[in-house]
């Protein structure tokens, strides 16, 4: 398997999220590829983000650095055009670990591979959800998977519903070439119970920083 980091260096709610300190002197990108040293061949890992600026950062872990088209950074640009164009840069017809550093608390790579090497021959990819039970209502403000009064459940029986990561999915190259997206055509869903943030404000970046700290001094990261 190959990974490769969509480590922009371009950021319009939080300048330089990727790159700038968030625990002492390492960044979310250091952190992210400090995990996935620990489960993968540094050779196997590309960085790809559109300034030549961060290239060192490839070099400081020893893996590889495709300098992005810039266009493919914009928030204007499909989806589907920015997949295909980051996969198509890593050589090979190895399946893709496509993922992002929006995510700190997220360490369950063992796990993930474990259980594609298991399910991949029936799926072309894997995508990581967290399972939520609570008392949400829907737009109508009726309760979604449990009832008022005498039809009140407990959380622990009531359905779950799913929060999508993006943070993690493993993609064929098959799927890359027919869907162009992070969810293929018979998706695997991966089931993740470790916390989890996802930083897209200056707010979120300050949570982030004392739970990911927390957890980190207190090993509950793994």
């Amino acid at each position: 398997m190959k990974a490769v980091i969509l480590g922009k260096a371009g950021s319009t709610r939080v300048p330089r999220k990727n790159y700038r300190p968030f625990y002492k002197d390492m960044s979310l990108t250091d952190i992210l590829l400090e995990k996935l040293i620990k489960v993968m061949d540094p050779e196997d890992i590309y960085l790809s983000c559109e300034e030549e600026e961060f290239r060192y950062v490839a070099e400081k872990w020893g893996i590889h650095y495709i300098l992005r088209d810039e266009k493919f950074t914009r928030l204007a640009t499909n989806t589907v055009d920015v997949v295909r164009n980051v996969c198509k840069d890593v050589p090979g017809e190895d399946d893709i670990l496509y993922c992002s550093c929006m995510d700190p608390l997220f360490n369950d790579y063992e796990n993930m591979f474990k259980t594609w090497d298991e399910v991949k021959d029936k799926y072309d990819s894997l995508n990581v959800i967290y399972p939520i039970k609570n008392y949400f209502l829907d737009q109508n403000h009726s309760p979604i998977g449990f009832g008022f009064g005498y039809w009140h459940k407990y959380s622990q029986y009531i359905p779950p519903i799913y929060q999508i990561s993006w943070a993690n999915e493993i993609l064929t190259r098959r799927s890359i070439d027919r869907c162009g997206y992070m969810v293929g055509e018979n998706p695997f869903w991966f089931d993740a119970y470790n916390p989890t943030v996802d930083i897209d404000t200056e707010k979120d970046w300050e949570l982030a920083q004392i739970l990911y700290q927390y957890y980190r001094e207190h090993d509950v990261l793994g």
